[in-house]
């Protein structure tokens, strides 16, 4: 049997002759329109999560495609026990997408890859494919050169961007056959300083659709303008004064649970707040940013709760005139909730204050689209110091211990059914774009992310 080292070398070397092979497959799988959000392509859902199988399969890992519930997207499940008596790694990425639109906006066509001055251009290739299947490659690469140093788990999901329930119901059913002595969830990035970043928090996620009828159908905005409910000003009005005009959230009781920042979080935020200002402004092509008064930006982007309209339709939006007065009108408004906030108690309060702001003749329905609790990480374990070393080692930066302000909402579900340590790091740059067009990653960061988990992977194995 090699040792650690020996077969570090190798897989080392492996990967390095691989990286035309290992840049191809991963243009193989962005080209598949994963999105899981629109039904007309589950199938190519369902064609990705085999696509995962069938490499896995031909590692010689013990891989399943589970449906755990009916109407969701399956969960695959690969497994690797070959090191008995060794730790035991869990590795986690989602398979599903985002959509493309708009799609005038972007360069080249998002599910046809393209690389344009060193960075990968297609939908999914920092959220999370080029990520996931960073992890897949070094597996494979350790196997290559011998097989890896301890016992590997992959668990792969559909629905992570719309908050699904298949992979949260999964890991309570099975937590007690899940045990691992690690979780990498390898869903992030780095910082605007090009550091590698572990997280200590994510937030929370509280989704909502809001629905406003008023008359049973559309009405002329002559006859009965000045009599007639409107729901579109309703909602405007509702979601207006949510927010008052410093950014400050409205709904009572909102702030309640917020932890304060330490002295120390302070005095570190205060160093890098300004370069998080100017790279958001950078990244994002605003003129300005949007702050409440009192607060950094760094500290509003990680570790303060927030509430943003998502979208809004109602009435005649097509091209020239037509004057009505809408019947119907909805909303999506979305939540980002920071340690302690409970999202239950929130949506209890926001369905509160709504119903308090509607007028008359306007019927407000409330639909949950996804919910999901802010998370904590400790990062003082063996599993988060062997990351750390990797990124320093591939990368020769330290590693950023941040407040993140995305959410991973099956991430609680690994905390309470396998109990492990929680790794949430990743290999995309600060300007990713994930979610937007022209949604990137750099060449080399996916080539040295692979050599990060074949060297964090064996020093596991020491």
């Amino acid at each position: 049997m090699a040792t650690t080292q020996v077969l570090l070398e190798a897989a080392l070397a492996r990967a390095a002759a691989a990286k035309d092979a290992d840049l191809a497959d991963l243009f193989e799988e962005l080209r598949i329109p994963s999105v899981s959000t629109l039904p007309e392509r589950r199938d190519d859902c369902i064609r990705n999560a085999n696509w995962l199988k069938a490499r896995l399969d031909r590692l010689g890992m013990k891989t399943e495609v589970v449906d755990v519930m009916e109407g969701g997207l399956p969960v695959v499940v690969s497994d690797w026990n070959g090191r008995p008596a060794k730790p035991h790694l869990t590795i986690y990425g989602h398979y599903d997408v985002q959509p493309p639109d708009p799609l005038d906006e972007w360069e080249s066509p998002p599910f046809e890859p393209e690389v344009r001055k060193g960075r990968i251009y297609a939908r999914g290739c920092a959220d999370n494919k080029g990520n996931h299947l960073a992890t897949v490659k070094a597996v494979e690469h350790l196997f290559a050169a011998g097989e890896p140093p301890i016992n590997i788990r992959f668990i792969f999901e559909g629905e992570e961007e719309i908050t699904g329930e298949s992979l949260p119901r999964y890991l309570r059913a099975n937590g007690a056959k899940l045990k691992t002595d690690a979780v990498l969830v390898w869903d992030g990035g780095f910082d605007e300083d090009e550091n590698p970043t572990l997280a200590t928090a994510l937030r929370g996620l509280l989704y909502l659709e809001l629905h406003a009828s008023g008359a049973a159908v559309d009405l002329h905005s002559g006859i009965f303008g000045g009599v007639a409910p409107n729901p579109i000003n309703t909602l405007a009005r509702i979601i207006g004064e949510l927010k008052d005009r410093n950014g400050h959230i409205t709904i009572p009781g909102f702030y309640d649970a917020v932890r304060p920042p330490s002295a120390e979080e302070l005095a570190d935020w205060k160093k890098k707040d300004k370069r998080r200002a100017e790279a958001i402004l950078r990244f994002s092509g605003a003129k300005a940013l949007e702050i409440e008064p009192g607060f950094m930006a760094i500290e509003a982007t990680g570790s303060r709760p927030t509430l943003d309209a998502n979208g809004f339709v109602g009435g005649f939006t097509g091209d020239g005139k037509k004057t009505v007065i809408p019947a119907r009108a909805s909303a999506k408004v979305s939540l980002r909730l920071v340690p302690d906030q409970d999202p239950a108690a929130i949506q209890a309060a926001i369905t509160k204050q709504i119903q308090s702001l509607t007028t008359p003749g306007v019927e407000i329905k409330i639909d949950v689209l996804g919910s999901a609790p802010p998370v904590t990480c400790s990062v003082d374990n063996a599993a988060a110091r062997a990351l750390r070393s990797a990124f320093s080692e591939v990368f020769g930066r330290d590693t950023a211990l941040e407040s993140i302000g995305g959410s991973i909402p099956v991430s609680v579900d690994f905390q309470k059914a396998v109990g492990a340590p929680l790794l949430i790091s990743g290999i995309a740059q600060a300007d990713a774009a994930a979610h937007s067009p022209n949604e990137r990653l750099d060449v080399d960061h996916y080539l040295r992310g692979i050599e990060t988990v074949i060297r964090f992977i064996c020093r596991l194995g020491n």
